[in-house]
């Protein structure tokens, strides 16, 4: 059936050929019912209710008041899929206002097409093991805050593993959560925020360790951002037993948490001075430099001290755009780890000095072998000096 639309302003009266179901049928199932644009879900499940509307991208007709229609696209192709967008009517209102048609051309719109409809393809492809658990630990570093949204999470996940990111429900949360946004600046209380800290940890891993034993986690995505010593031990209680990506945040106005571009930074190891003990220290000069002179007298005038930094670069804070400049420092750390068992065979603790990225600390974390390795005792800077905070692979502390 053909429907009619009047203008009323030339006072014509158009015959509007109908969109056939086929054509319905294809655009809403490589939609994934989602409009293109908001990935909002257009099938009301309360009232089961279609609230979805099919754009034009080229419009229906050649008449200049037609959004996008002036074009040499034959009428007979203008009603069919490859023609259609799906979107909410926020949207569909949106592009065919004439205040936004030169934004909103038929190029823009033909892309936002493809790229959901490529997103909904592979996702809805992927196998049962093609998820991930998505842990999120979120705190305050120096009065600064950081929050990350599941769209945000879900779409790093995508980019980066071409996984479809999975939020396990627990009560009130939506995914994995640690919230150590409730833990005030360490100041005096030094040992009793470390100490807190870890125990908050400890806690919300219940739900990841369920997972671990159930079957029901497989792969795990980690976004984090508190202070290094706290990374450092997450990364350590998450171990090895299933593969994890840790993700970057990136800074800048994008607020992003991929990995910016492809710059191969490599790194090496510089011995400082070797001694016979049972301690040695290492620095970790990455995303900053660390001043030896700072550190404690009577630990660094009696151990071995080490420094891996970047080779040719100086250390700074966006050293990490690249997850293979991540993967040449996880390298280097374990290679530091097992040279040690060699070189130093007498080395009880590792006393860590870390200037590095987040996803630096949760690595140097996993990269520990329990019982194996040298207990690591991760010192931070306290206004004046450097104190330590929280040891593990200790057996005193296990």
């Amino acid at each position: 059936m053909k429907k009619k639309k009047i203008d009323l302003e030339n006072y014509i009266v158009e015959d509007r050929p109908s969109i056939k179901e086929i054509d319905k049928l294809k655009l809403y199932t490589k939609s994934g019912g989602r409009c293109a644009i908001c990935n909002k879900y257009l099938i009301d499940l309360g009232y089961g209710v279609n609230i979805g509307e099919m754009a034009h991208i080229v419009g229906w007709t050649t008449k200049e008041k037609s959004p996008r229609g002036v074009s040499a696209l034959p009428l007979d192709k203008r009603n069919i899929e490859e023609n259609l967008i799906l979107l909410c009517a926020e949207h569909h209102k949106i592009i065919d206002d004439k205040k936004a048609l030169e934004e909103y051309t038929v190029e823009r719109l033909i892309s936002h097409k493809k790229e959901h409809e490529s997103r909904i393809h592979h996702l809805t492809n992927l196998h049962k093991d093609s998820d991930s658990v998505v842990l999120r630990m979120l705190g305050n570093i120096r009065g600064i805050a950081v929050e990350l949204s599941q769209e945000k999470a879900r779409q790093a996940v995508y980019n980066i593993d071409k996984k479809f990111a999975r939020f396990i429900d627990s009560f009130d949360k939506q995914s994995i959560e640690i919230n150590l946004s409730v833990l005030p600046e360490p100041g005096i209380q030094w040992d009793s925020y470390w100490q807190m800290g870890s125990r908050i940890i400890d806690k919300e891993l219940k739900l990841y360790e369920q997972g671990i034993n159930s079957g029901s986690i497989r792969h795990l995505s980690v976004f984090a951002f508190s202070r290094i010593p706290l990374l450092i031990y997450l990364g350590y209680k998450i171990g090895d037993k299933v593969p994890v990506t840790i993700y970057q945040k990136q800074r800048g106005d994008g607020e992003s948490w991929s990995w910016a571009d492809n710059e191969d930074i490599q790194f090496e190891i510089e011995t400082i001075q070797t001694k016979a003990s049972d301690d040695s220290v290492l620095i970790l000069n990455v995303s900053g430099s660390i001043d030896l002179d700072k550190l404690p007298k009577n630990l660094t005038s009696n151990s071995s001290i080490y420094v891996i930094k970047p080779v040719d670069t100086i250390p700074n804070r966006d050293i990490f755009n690249s997850k293979k400049t991540y993967e040449n420092f996880v390298k280097m750390y374990h290679y530091f780890l097992s040279s040690l068992e060699i070189e130093q065979k007498s080395c009880k603790n590792i006393h860590l000095f870390s200037a590095t990225p987040i996803s630096a600390g949760i690595a140097c974390g996993r990269g520990l072998m329990r019982n194996v390795h040298p207990a690591l005792v991760i010192y931070d800077f306290a206004e004046t000096e450097y104190l330590s905070t929280i040891t593990i692979n200790s057996y005193e502390t296990e």
